[in-house]
């Protein structure tokens, strides 16, 4: 009787040992999976913060302010006269350039106009 007491708490014991073992291994891998996450958002901000900079040293640049300035708020250099083109104007030629491209169908149809008109 005392030997069976003694089978079933070492068995209870080494239950109780396999399960902690098995939840801090499996709390290991969490923790393993959650570092490699960590890890790929690191890389991605520092691509991101890299991009960033680029951006910076390039709307820093005289060459972009200018750019800007003349864009945004149409301003020249002494020497320059600005020259505003109508929005018709513009609708005008691109309607025209619209109709003048040809409708596209497939090659086969093509070459049966070619050679049945």
């Amino acid at each position: 009787m005392l030997k069976k007491i003694a089978f079933i708490s070492a068995i209870v014991i080494f239950i109780a040992i396999f399960y902690g073992l098995s939840s801090q291994v499996y709390s290991a891998l969490q923790a393993g999976e959650r570092l490699e996450k960590e890890v790929e958002k690191i890389v991605l901000l520092r691509q991101k913060n890299n991009e960033l900079k680029q951006r910076l040293e390039e709307v820093k640049s005289p060459r972009f302010i200018e750019q800007q300035a003349r864009d945004r708020l149409n301003m020249a250099k002494s020497n320059e006269t600005i020259i505003i083109i109508p929005k018709e104007e513009i609708e005008k030629v691109l309607s025209a350039q619209k109709q003048v491209i040809e409708e596209q169908i497939p090659n086969w149809q093509g070459w049966l106009k070619l050679f049945w008109p």
